[in-house]
């Protein structure tokens, strides 16, 4: 062996030995960190408390939906994450996912980390279809990842074999950190009448918006306060005609504004308007084309203070994907949120109402048995004050002359449309979803129930209540695949 080969495996071996070090040493102090065992115990996906419908990663904690991009037909998920901890802190990286119909989720090999990339933070996602970079090198487009790097800036990761392998680019930061601030979120997308790139930064107290031609060299264009973090913006058509659309502006927590984008700013028609009253946080959709056009599917984390004192090998979990979409509502243009079809392909074990009418003490729900439920129904408040709904000990409540839809201590207007409001809701073992009136109100939320408790109930808020339609499907675990490539499989499963 010569000399030059026999260094540099003496070197490798120290910086190993010192990484592993670190590492070991960040886990000793890490309250929440999670070990081998644990984790190794824990290797399927049928614990008490996992979301059945939800994503999770198989171990760790998960935050920021962000990077999400469609290529060639197959959809991939990048996320915060830490795989050894329940609290993002010495292990992060960027989680990665894919599936093919935002159902069935693959979990992949995590992107960048912790040392090189300085606690990488959220960015976005493009596929270069025109090879702005140059980069393409056979027959795949290059898929080109915007993160941040807390010490350098806004920084470029790429990949030429269809997200198998990721390459840091060597212009990184293409945006330097300024001194004393913390810019980040970079949000990039193609911007089609002059076919050039845009990019949205995070830097304090709003939104910034810059040019490019190349995805390397930007250029100021304008800024927009009154946003924090993690951007997100389309062009949506207004009640689904193409002729009639509408840029939406989208905030971390949910929260956005419609107008006009000139392509160097965006005229705002609309203060910032809310449409999930939940732990809903750092929304962002999938972009399907270099136009950036849809179907536009959202997907963000669902948080909650207290779950990292919890003994679970995974932390929070993100939302059902949902639909988005612009419709005229009272006048008024709103952003609604909607599950996407394919939660279908999980539903059995149906049930359904027709015209029934539901007294006091009555519960129609009696004779339902599980933990993994979706429900879709129209109520009539013609001969009732409002309702109420017990869900594994959680109570949801709507009150008709306040119009005011409550939920585990939020509050949200809902207007009735000919005294009849719809619900849709997705309930599975650690968070509840609910849909009112076609998505213009959404609340987003962690649970922990009793184990034991699987009650649910509907009952009306003094009179009767009269009940249109109702139909409850039982949900299909997304994992049984997953498990049974792990080797695990559930006896006690049965649809």
């Amino acid at each position: 062996m010569g000399v030059n080969m026999a260094m540099k495996i003496l070197i490798t071996g120290i910086v190993m030995l010192s990484i592993s070090a670190h590492a070991q040493i960040d886990t000793l102090v890490d309250p929440y960190g999670l070990s081998y065992k644990d984790v190794f115990d824990n290797m399927h996906y049928n614990q008490t408390y996992r979301p059945q419908v939800h994503y999770t990663p198989i171990s760790g904690e998960i935050g920021d939906a962000t990077g999400l991009l469609r290529y060639k037909g197959e959809y991939h998920l990048f996320y915060m994450y830490d795989e050894w901890s329940r609290r993002r802190k010495f292990n992060k990286s960027w989680g990665h996912a894919t599936s093919y119909d935002c159902i069935f989720w693959e979990q992949k090999p995590q992107i960048l980390n912790t040392v090189i990339d300085n606690r990488p933070g959220s960015g976005s996602g493009v596929v270069d279809w025109n090879n702005t970079l140059g980069l393409q090198s056979g027959l795949e487009k290059t898929m080109v990842v915007f993160y941040t790097d807390y010490e350098r800036g806004t920084c470029i990761a790429f990949s030429r074999d269809a997200g198998k392998t990721w390459i840091r680019h060597k212009a990184n930061p293409v945006i330097p950190m300024p001194e004393g601030r913390a810019d980040r979120d970079a949000f990039v997308f193609w911007y089609k009448p002059d076919q050039s790139w845009r990019m949205i930064l995070y830097e304090p107290p709003g939104f910034t918006f810059y040019k490019s031609v190349d995805l390397l060299n930007w250029v100021f264009l304008s800024k927009l306060d009154g946003f924090h973090e993690c951007p997100d913006f389309m062009e949506i058509p207004v009640d689904g005609k193409e002729n009639n659309k509408k840029w939406v502006i989208i905030d971390g927590n949910g929260t956005y504004r419609t107008g006009t984008f000139t392509g160097t700013k965006l005229i705002p028609e609309i203060g910032n308007t809310k449409v999930d009253y939940g732990n809903l946080y750092a929304t962002q959709t999938f972009k399907q084309s270099y136009e950036g056009e849809g179907p536009f599917i959202q997907l963000a984390f669902l948080r909650i203070q207290d779950q990292s004192e919890r003994e679970l090998t995974w932390s929070k979990q993100l939302t059902f994907p949902c639909a988005l979409s612009l419709k005229t509502i009272n006048g008024e243009v709103r952003l609604c949120r909607n599950p996407i079809i394919e939660i279908k392909q999980l539903r059995y074990d149906a049930h359904f109402w027709k015209e029934i009418v539901v007294e006091s003490g009555e519960n129609p729900f009696a004779d339902l048995k599980g933990d993994v439920f979706e429900i879709i129904t129209e109520i009539d408040l013609s001969k009732s004050d409002g309702f109420w709904l017990n869900l594994r000990g959680e109570k949801l409540s709507y009150t008709s002359k306040e119009q005011q839809m409550t939920f585990m201590g939020n509050q949200a207007r809902v207007v009735p449309v000919g005294h009849k409001i719809k619900l849709r809701l997705i309930i599975d073992r650690s968070s509840i979803e609910i849909f009112a009136n076609e998505g213009e109100v959404t609340f987003s939320n962690l649970f922990y129930p009793d184990p034991s408790n699987m009650n649910m109930e509907l009952s009306p808020i003094g009179g009767s209540l009269k009940v249109n339609y109702m139909e409850a499907y039982r949900l299909t675990p997304i994992w049984l695949k997953r498990e049974q490539a792990l080797g695990y499989y559930r006896e006690s499963f049965e649809k």
